[in-house]
């Protein structure tokens, strides 16, 4: 069951980390790449205050040298910013992973860093990290 849980993102109401005032979860859209070809599909990740103040936070994602942000593979680091997330709101983000001719098949990590910013983005309060497999077949 844990396997299901991890693709369509289990709701909880406590933080997975300690010290950290959201929950993160993932899904992917379709769930796997083609190999050798030019695809993409969607990381989305959630973010949930389980606090009862505001938090402001970002979520950054790496992809591996094979992958890619866009057509040409040429981004593999993106960051969105969230800004404010309102007392237990959530968050969905959307990161469009690409494929092309140069990926093989097989299992690939994605690590996604979601932070705990206060004041401005330069300052980090906390943050989690949370490797996302993709496969292409």
């Amino acid at each position: 069951m844990g396997f299901i849980d991890d693709m369509m993102g289990k709701p909880s109401d406590e933080p997975g980390k300690a010290g950290l005032p959201f929950n993160i979860s993932t899904s992917l859209r379709p769930v796997r790449l083609n190999a050798r070809k030019e695809s993409a599909l969607e990381l989305l990740v959630t973010v949930k205050n389980v606090t009862g103040s505001p938090v402001m936070a970002s979520i950054s994602a790496e992809v591996p040298a094979s992958l890619g942000f866009d057509n040409l593979g040429m981004t593999k680091i993106k960051e969105i910013r969230i800004g404010q997330l309102e007392a237990h709101k959530e968050k969905t983000v959307s990161f469009s992973v690409c494929s092309s001719s140069k990926t093989a098949p097989g299992t690939y990590s994605v690590l996604v860093t979601v932070n705990h910013h206060y004041r401005d983005y330069s300052h980090v309060q906390n943050y989690a990290k949370k490797p996302v497999e993709i496969r292409a077949v």
